[in-house]
């Protein structure tokens, strides 16, 4: 256990009189002059929230929030309390604190007095709900993270956490798909080939290597998808549609996409044909791109999912080596290109038929028109 005490007081044996709020913390470590980190139980704490004006009293910023966020965290505590004191710190601020040596327990305690919650007060305030019913025991196997600011520390640290939300990169559903088991056996998958398969967002630093990106990955995989109709490949090309499949890896969408059976060269495939197939429709726009045709520019992936259909879908993840696998390279290299033609023609004429003389351009964006031209022209 590390311990520090202020320069003007060491650790005493002598019994003090508590004039705020003490502590017993399991590690305390001196930061400077005036600040200490702590390790505390949480059942420490839950009277430092209890009273009905505990955030008026501790100058916290805000009242115990019913949010999502804070109910999930308080089941949390219920069910596994040693994870709930693992991320987020407790900051307090305090007029005056005193040290005391606990020899019988081996330990020191704390005398806090004049406290601020400065950040923190949604934790303490769901302990203190959580001590209603759970016991002491149990409270305790949660252990928080605490500091203690005193002095000009205080204001500094006051200011910091009042504007902390200005710099805080919140966390999304695709910063955790490295954790997905599918996921981190296509990035073995593609790496065995020398190929980067990037699950995470930002900037990437060094020589660019080329490879694919996990978005990229999911719309292609959602046009190409057997047995999927249209809307899932629709909401997969928009970073918010993708979001919210991979917010939920259990649900039936990521399954269709990243399910047990899939496999790196599967989304290879599936990225090639894609970029594949929008190149020769860029080609075709500059043929040809008035009236009707402005389909091919406004929805091309209508027309990339249009084609996928006329592929064999079901051997997508199969094995290419094997005697009865499909001859994917030949397939892109000298049959792709007409049947991208052909199928856009197609397209194009049902966009014509379907189309009324009031119309907006962008109309073929919407799930709607897609399934509306895709049953004109017969394409299941």
């Amino acid at each position: 256990m590390a311990q520090s005490f202020p320069v003007e007081q060491g650790p005493t044996s002598v019994p003090v009189f508590y004039s705020g709020y003490w502590l017993r913390p399991t590690y305390t470590q001196r930061v400077d002059d005036d600040q200490w980190d702590l390790r505390v139980p949480a059942s420490q704490l839950a009277e430092l929230a209890g009273p009905v004006d505990a955030a008026e009293r501790l100058g916290a910023r805000r009242e115990l929030l019913a949010s999502p966020q804070n109910a999930g965290r308080a089941q949390l505590l219920r069910e596994c309390p040693e994870l709930f004191g693992i991320v987020g710190r407790v900051v307090l601020g305090v007029d005056e604190l005193l040290w005391r040596a606990e020899l019988g327990w081996g330990g020191c305690s704390v005398d806090l007095s004049g406290i601020e919650c400065i950040d923190g007060f949604q934790t303490i305030g769901l302990i203190a709900r959580g001590a209603a019913d759970l016991s002491t025991e149990h409270l305790d196997r949660a252990v928080l993270d605490v500091r203690i600011v005193s002095g000009a520390a205080r204001e500094l640290a006051r200011a910091a956490h009042d504007h902390a939300h200005r710099h805080h990169n919140p966390t999304v559903a695709q910063d955790l798909l490295l954790r997905h088991p599918v996921m981190r056996r296509l990035v073995r998958q593609f790496e065995s080939d020398g190929i980067p398969f990037r699950l995470r967002r930002g900037e990437r630093r060094g020589p660019s290597r080329g490879g694919y990106a996990v978005d990229e990955a999911t719309t292609a995989l959602a046009l190409f998808s057997a047995g999927e109709g249209p809307a899932l490949a629709f909401q997969t090309l928009t970073p918010e549609g993708r979001e919210e499949i991979w917010r939920d890896p259990s649900g039936s969408k990521f399954r269709a996409l990243f399910g047990a059976e899939t496999e790196a060269t599967g989304v290879r495939i599936a990225i090639m044909f894609r970029r594949a197939i929008l190149e020769e429709l860029e080609e075709m726009l500059r043929e040809r791109s008035a009236h009707h045709w402005h389909l091919l520019a406004d929805a091309p992936d209508l027309v990339v999912w249009a084609v996928a259909r006329e592929l064999p879908l079901a051997e997508l993840h199969r094995d290419t080596a094997g005697p009865w696998a499909p001859a994917w390279e030949r397939i892109l290299d000298h049959q792709l290109p007409a049947l991208t033609r052909t199928t856009a023609e197609r397209l194009v004429a049902a966009y014509r038929s379907e189309r009324t003389r009031v119309y907006r351009r962008d109309e073929v964006r919407e799930l709607a028109w897609w399934s509306r031209i895709l049953d004109a022209a017969a394409v299941a």
